[in-house]
């Protein structure tokens, strides 16, 4: 997983770079997200995490990924410490 979000990720000729957020974006069309409903769920993600460990709310990414014969959620969210147990809402 982290070979795939290296190559995600990486650095690419400026060609390359936009060849990747115009698939992005062709992705986040075909699987009819909106820039709202990608909000919505970026906040549920960080309302989830946030009962289980401290994390860095400024950091948080959600994309999608596509491979040859799927479209995943990717997030990336830096954790700064885990709770030892579970916090109530």
């Amino acid at each position: 997983m982290l070979k795939a979000i290296r190559r995600f990720f990486g650095e690419r000729a400026s060609g390359e770079v936009a060849r990747k957020r115009m698939q992005v974006v062709l992705m986040h069309d075909r699987v009819d997200l909106t820039p709202d409903i990608m909000e919505a769920l970026k906040n549920d993600i960080l309302a989830v995490l946030s009962r289980y460990m401290e994390i860095d709310n400024k950091t948080i990414r959600v994309d999608l990924e596509k491979g040859k014969e799927y479209t995943a959620l990717v997030s990336n969210v830096h954790i700064k410490r885990v709770y030892r147990r579970a916090a109530t809402s």
